[in-house]
Parts: C-alpha cells; structure tokens; sequence
C-alpha cells in the first residue's frame, strides 16, 4: 500500500484521497503549490485537469545598458541579479521570460503565424520540462500525478509528458489507481476564442462514449473531462459578443451557461462515480447529475493561490472539501 492518502475508514474499507486542480495557465508558483499538495493534504493521487501553459512571452531584450523588459504596460531596464528576479516575477504571472537581442525580437515578430506559434511552443516547452523535472525531484515514488492538457495549450505539452518520469499522461485514455478507472479529454467545445483543442459537441460525445464503454464499471469510474456539462451551474460565464466583448446586464455581466452538452448528456447516460471539470473560472462549485458528483474548483490563478479540491473516495461515498492555498 503506499505511503500517503491510505486509510481505513470506520467501516473496514479503503479510503483514497486524491487532490484535484486546473487551469493554472503557466503560474510557476501554483505548479510547485499543486506539487506540495501531496504532502499537504496527504493525498495519494494528484490530477491536473488542462490549461497547464500560460499565453504569452515577454522578451528581455539585450542592450548595451542591460536588459530592457515591458511588464503590465511598464518598461524597464535591468542588469545583474536584476534579472532572474524579473524572470521570477514573469513566471509567477504565468508568462514566459526569454532573452532575446532586438534583431531576434525583429525575426520573430515577421514570422507568419503558424511559424510564430511553433516558436512560442518551443519557448514554453524550457519551462514545461522544467517543471517536469520539479516533479521527479519532489513527489514521493508512491504519488500517481495524472496531468494533461487543455483547450487552451499547445501540442508541445503532450509530448513533454509523455517524456516525464513522475507525471503521467492522461488524455484520450483510460487509466487505473487504487481499484479505480478514469476516463480523460482536455478539449472543449467550441468557443469564441479559437483555441487550440476544441471540437464539436458530436465529437467530444463520440470520444468521451469511447473511453467510458473502455472504463467498465461506472460505480468506480471518474470522468475527468476539462470542460463543465452544460447548464450545471459549472459552466457560468459572461456572454461575449463577437468581438469578444462582454455583455453587460444593467451594471452587470449577463452570464449564461457556455459548458459541453456533449458532457452533460455523457454524464447522465453513464452516471460516473466522480466527474471533475475545470475551464470556467468563475464557476467553482459542485453539484450532483443524477448521482454523478461534478466538481469545478474554479481559478484564481493571477493571484498567485490555486484553487482545488481535497477528494475522498470512501467505499460507500465520495467527500469533498475545496481548498484553496
């Protein structure tokens, strides 16, 4: 049996806690929380449910007087230990710090947009492995640490977990801890944004129905899918207009359901043990479908504190507990 999260509970049986959290967008300071949480809350299992990278690179641009750097619309010049404290401070906001001269920055900036974007993948892909490497040296041999990607990440992510050694890939499969199965898919449907991992609703249902038939038993199944099931109260966001901006109600956003009714319907068909969802932000909650719990610990990840929650899988229920650090 392994050393953390194992229990007997009252009735003789097995306890398994598991910590779950998403959308931490880049933040190397949630990345390194999200690692501590095994020890924190003594859990066995770690899952992180997509939206792993961050958006944006910021160069540090190379000049004779040090090192020229724009941050939130603020330029600065910094040289000497300056530096790494800058790129500290990039990291910790989700952002990717690269030092580059001005004719480099010149280059990319003239690259077409397919090419732009593999070389941002490139530039995220330093700091993914370095996070990998985090997790080798941090989680104990007998953590199971399940990340995959989400909608909004690039294809570089896949390939650098399938090449770690303590975090294991997840997505588009169907993997087993503890007497357990979950079925895993970090893409969305549609949104306004275009990004990177989104397919239509009859798509996402034919993957999902694919990997929940390959699951077998649904009394000990967890459905870890990125996007929320629609109308769940999982899945409230601010309506956008096709410009992407928000529509206001009054003095308020008017905010509608935007989840997956392919999640919904694959949910209420199968009636899973447990279903955890990120995606939606400003949505964290739980609430049942059928007798299917469905989880969305939300995001506050430009805060610097992660959002997740502390599961219990108990023989005769689940428990959960948010947590927030």
């Amino acid at each position: 049996m392994g050393l953390f999260g194992r229990k007997k509970d009252g009735g003789g049986g097995e306890t398994i806690r598991l910590y779950y959290a998403s959308d931490i967008h880049g933040s190397d300071v949630l990345w390194r929380k999200f690692l501590s949480a095994a020890a924190a809350y003594t859990a066995s299992v770690l899952i992180m449910g997509g939206d792993v990278t961050g958006k944006v690179v910021v160069p540090l641009v190379e000049r004779d007087d040090g090192f020229h750097v724009e941050l939130f619309g603020v330029g600065e010049v910094v040289s000497g230990d300056e530096v790494e404290e800058m790129e500290h401070r990039i990291r910790a906001n989700g952002m990717y710090p690269h030092r580059m001269t001005a004719e480099e920055v010149a280059r990319v900036d003239g690259l077409p947009e397919e090419e732009k974007e593999a070389w941002f993948a490139d530039v995220m892909r330093v700091t993914f492995d370095q996070w990998l490497a985090l997790a080798d040296e941090r989680l104990e041999p007998t953590t199971r640490c399940f990340v995959m990607p989400g909608n909004d990440d690039p294809e570089g992510v896949d390939r650098a977990i399938e090449e770690a050694v303590k975090v294991e890939g997840c997505d588009g499969r169907v993997v087993e801890f503890d007497g357990h199965t979950m079925i895993s898919l970090g893409y969305a449907n549609r949104t306004p944004f275009d990004s990177p991992r989104e397919l239509d609703e009859e798509e996402l249902l034919r993957r999902i129905t694919r990997l929940a038939d390959e699951a077998g038993d649904m009394e000990r199944c967890i459905f870890n899918l990125h996007v929320p099931p629609y109308d769940s109260s999982l899945d409230t966001a601010p309506a956008l207009t096709e410009g992407l901006e928000v529509i206001m109600s009054g003095s308020a956003p008017k905010m509608i359901p935007v989840g997956s009714t392919a999640v919904r319907e694959a949910i209420e068909h199968y009636q899973p043990l447990l279903a955890l969802h990120g995606h939606v932000h400003e949505s964290a909650g739980a609430t049942r479908i059928g007798r299917t719990l469905c989880i969305n610990p939300g995001s506050d990840y430009h805060t610097g504190r992660i959002s997740g929650c502390l599961i219990q899988l108990r023989p005769d229920r689940v428990v959960h507990q948010f947590v927030a650090g």
